[in-house]
């Protein structure tokens, strides 16, 4: 009886698809409202852009977030070949925050979003002139240039 089964499922037809496997879901942090700092119930943390201005092509974008509690939230978003992209941003030293993005024109608006770990947020919206990169030859000339500057 098992022979003729395995006889008959070689000749027939399947058509199934696995079911992929759910993604893990995203972590869910609980704020524990009773280590609250003080004086900073409401107070959305200060973004101040630092970077003055951008470069066609890569460029590290750095801004200053303060507030009285810990930064949970901090990231850019810049549009890069026709959507949005989102980068985070790293700590460096005395609350400066960087992060390397590739800006192309016509984009020129960065949008920054920081937040606490109270739940309060602020969002800083820069539009810059986007300076266009020089050709590689006159880079070339710039670099030598400065190298034999002495001699």
């Amino acid at each position: 009886m098992l022979l003729g089964f395995s006889t008959l499922a070689k000749h027939m037809q399947v058509n199934a698809q696995f079911i992929p496997i759910p993604p893990p879901s995203p972590d869910i942090k609980k704020i524990d409202k009773s280590t609250k700092v003080k004086n900073d119930d409401h107070e959305p943390p200060i973004i101040e852009v630092i970077t003055t201005e951008l470069k066609q092509g890569k460029n590290v974008f750095k801004v200053k977030i303060t507030d009285t509690s810990s930064i949970e939230l901090k990231e850019i978003r810049y549009v890069q070949q026709g959507y949005i992209k989102t980068t985070g941003l790293f700590r460096d030293q005395n609350n400066v925050y960087k992060a390397l993005i590739d800006i192309q024109p016509p984009s020129r608006v960065i949008v920054i979003n920081a937040g606490d770990m109270l739940g309060n947020e602020a969002t800083i919206i820069k539009e810059f002139e986007i300076i266009p990169s020089e050709n590689i030859f006159t880079q070339i000339i710039n670099v030598l240039s400065k190298l034999f500057q002495g001699y």
